[in-house]
């Protein structure tokens, strides 16, 4: 789907015109006639719609290059993917592209669009990072802060060198595990329940970080829990709140949360598991949402990048801070998970690849979970946003996706 924002009475308005989301079936000439005959049956009677609700606005003519390049993408990504689903948003300058493929869950008939909501997985690692540079612009932390100064009644945090900070958090460069169950949890149908807040803290007070924090990279979930906690304390609520006021309402986000009303539920897809199965979508403890808890729609996706375009635009202290490199890779001791191809170092969450083969500066994140893939990537200096997410988790399909976004961002930046 392709939708254009307006400003009418101080509010946001989308028109929209379809293009495409099929449901899927054998054989890709049979999905390309598809996808050709639904965007000539729908074109005329959306566009009509769209008259309607942008009302007196002045008409814009619609970017016919861009609307090919990503209808393009996205259909190449979909079906590479094998998912029951994929969406793909595209922000450039005042231009949005939204287009939706598949079905919402295998067999309903039902395409995604821009409220279909899915979970985001670990591009929440980079919505904290906003959370930390909006929290350092004001003032109410330092990126240089230890994380000691914000352990719970005054907790013991080990050091290895010199103490962790959240800069070290954010750039997955604190030495910390992948993972940090609780080995006496007790079992449960929901594979997040191990992950606890009081062990995370107790572990970290008693075993100091592998390696010197800033002299490696190992990409860490628990980290980003201790992140998480640490926004917080330092924001004065606890994360979903401080998240909210600091990100998804400045950015005017409607869907995006790490727990869904009912009503949203009903318009949550369906996710496939590693072993082709639908995803029971257990929800994660709060300790987890800064690195991997937030459902977002492609939509809100859409008005999240073009709110950090917009502030880089206008060099906002928050935007330079989240765009920044803070660990370039160079002189690391190792660079272990935090996807080394192509790339050049650490922003705040963000994994930042310098301009090379005709594609520009890209911030990006990758993620999965829940049955969803998942993956950003931001060009401030161009204005660029891609965000894709598929409904099956296939950890095979990264590789693929992000060299395709890639190359999307490079044609678009041209």
């Amino acid at each position: 789907m392709l939708f254009r924002p307006c400003n009418v009475a101080n509010a946001e308005v989308f028109g929209i015109i379809s293009l495409g989301g099929f449901p899927a079936f054998p054989g890709y000439l049979e999905r390309i006639g598809m996808l050709a005959s639904r965007v000539l049956s729908r074109f005329t009677f959306v566009a009509v719609a769209a008259s309607c609700v942008l009302g007196t606005a002045p008409a814009r003519a619609t970017d016919l290059a861009l609307q090919d390049a990503v209808s393009m993408a996205g259909m190449q990504l979909y079906l590479n993917a094998g998912a029951p689903a994929l969406i793909i948003a595209v922000v450039r300058g005042d231009e949005v592209v939204i287009q939706g493929y598949g079905e919402t869950a295998p067999g309903n008939g039902v395409e995604p669009d821009e409220h279909s909501i899915f979970r985001i997985a670990s591009v929440s690692k980079v919505f904290a990072g906003d959370v930390l540079a909006s929290l350092a612009a004001q003032g109410k932390l330092k990126l240089t802060d230890p994380l000691a100064k914000y352990a719970p009644d005054k907790a013991p945090v080990q050091t290895q060198g010199r103490p962790i900070t959240l800069l070290d958090l954010a750039t997955h460069s604190a030495g910390l595990p992948r993972e940090l169950p609780d080995p006496n949890a007790k079992p449960s149908d929901n594979p997040f329940a191990a992950f606890d807040r009081a062990y995370y803290w107790k572990w970290i007070g008693a075993n100091p970080p592998a390696y010197r924090p800033g002299t490696t990279t190992l990409y860490s979930n628990l980290g980003f829990g201790l992140l998480g906690d640490a926004l917080a304390r330092a924001g004065g609520a606890d994360y979903s709140t401080v998240l909210a006021n600091e990100v998804t309402k400045p950015a005017g986000l409607v869907d995006t949360t790490n727990v869904l009303s009912d009503a949203q539920k009903k318009r949550l897809m369906t996710g496939l598991d590693p072993f082709d199965k639908p995803d029971p979508n257990a929800p994660v403890p709060d300790v987890m949402y800064a690195s991997a808890g937030i459902y977002s729609t492609a939509g809100d996706m859409a008005r999240w990048m073009r709110w950090h375009l917009d502030g880089a635009r206008q060099g906002k202290e928050a935007f330079t801070l989240a765009h920044t490199m803070w660990l370039p890779y160079d002189g690391l001791k190792s660079v272990v998970g935090t996807e080394v191809t192509d790339a050049d170092g650490m922003g705040l969450g963000w994994v930042m690849s310098l301009p090379r083969n005709g594609a520009p500066l890209l911030l990006g994140k990758s993620g999965g979970l829940g049955g969803f893939m998942s993956y950003a990537v931001l060009s401030p200096n161009r204005g660029l946003g891609v965000f894709v997410v598929a409904s099956r988790v296939n950890f095979a399909m990264f590789g693929n996706i992000h060299s395709q976004v890639r190359e999307l961002a490079a044609e678009l930046a041209r």
